[in-house]
């Protein structure tokens, strides 16, 4: 007769506690809500703001907004998430969260921010965390039904954190500045979002959603998706033009990272449709970004 399994209480509870936090982490979708918060504390630092405790509301509010959109969309979207490869492992496919549980952490999640950034001098940062809470989930999450180019108006949402970050040290909304760190953001979405649809074509055929590629073939879309990049790169090149980077050190170690990442993306395999060399294309993009928004944090140590 089989002696029966005993399990400790304490691992048990332990499990269980880590798989929480676990879907709690792709319900918010950490990694990208922290390019967000990355984003709006370069925009602060970019516009000469101080280090203070205006800084711990800023990115505490944009953390929360960050996240709380993260888990609206996926309430939203949960049909389509149970549908594709890429997303049916999410907390609300699984079952792991019910939607219930989903819609109050993002209610909460999005009142805290709202709460946290009202805190900050003047009203604009709160204005534009309103806005871009309302453009993400009530404009770009149902236009993606409607329109398979819905990427590039809901690119907006990518702009809007360091304009949050820059009104929030007392920058004017409109300014040289201003408009070219948030265009740089609005640049970097496009080949972001492209290359992921790219990557994970076969889902959004499965997913029912209009696809991009009936319009435009793959290998086009990509060389289209290339013009993206290449603009994206020159608008680094603004920052150390510009006089926007201010430590020689820094120019420099930014102008080297951007040159080895070229590189490496001109490395890829002459079949651009491989998926290992449109998903190294896509991370390389992404690191390029995350160069950017350290060297301007970094920056702002050493002036």
């Amino acid at each position: 007769m089989p002696i029966p399994t005993i399990q400790n209480p304490t691992l048990l509870f332990s499990e269980q506690v880590l798989s929480r936090l676990q879907s709690l982490r792709q319900l918010g979708r950490l990694e990208l809500s922290t390019m967000v918060v990355l984003s709006a504390l370069a925009g602060y630092l970019f516009a000469g703001g101080l280090w203070q405790i205006q800084i711990l509301l800023l990115t505490a509010g944009v953390g929360f907004l960050a996240t709380g959109c993260s888990a609206l969309n996926q309430w939203q979207e949960q049909d389509l998430d149970l549908r594709m490869e890429r997303t049916k492992q999410r907390p609300l496919p699984t079952g792991q969260l019910s939607p219930a549980v989903a819609l109050l952490l993002a209610s909460l999640s999005i009142g805290c921010g709202s709460l946290l950034l009202a805190a900050l001098p003047g009203s604009m940062p709160l204005l534009l965390g309103m806005l871009a809470v309302i453009w993400y989930n009530a404009i770009y999450t149902p236009l993606k039904r409607h329109t398979p180019f819905a990427a590039i108006p809901g690119a907006i949402c990518g702009a809007l954190p360091p304009l949050i970050g820059w009104t929030a040290a007392g920058g004017v909304l409109i300014s040289q500045k201003s408009l070219i760190l948030a265009g740089t953001l609005f640049v970097w979405q496009i080949p972001h979002t492209w290359l992921l649809l790219c990557r994970y074509r076969d889902d959004l055929q499965r997913s029912g959603l209009p696809n991009i590629f009936k319009t435009i073939p793959t290998q086009r879309l990509l060389k289209i998706n290339n013009c993206w990049l290449t603009s994206l790169f020159l608008c680094y090149l603004l920052f150390p033009l510009f006089g926007f980077i201010q430590s020689q050190a820094l120019i420099y170690l930014f102008i080297a990272g951007l040159f080895i990442i070229i590189l490496s993306i001109l490395r890829k395999p002459a079949d651009m449709q491989k998926t290992g060399s449109i998903l190294q294309t896509f991370h390389l993009t992404n690191i390029s970004m995350a160069l950017l928004l350290t060297i301007l944090i970094l920056d702002r140590l050493f002036i």
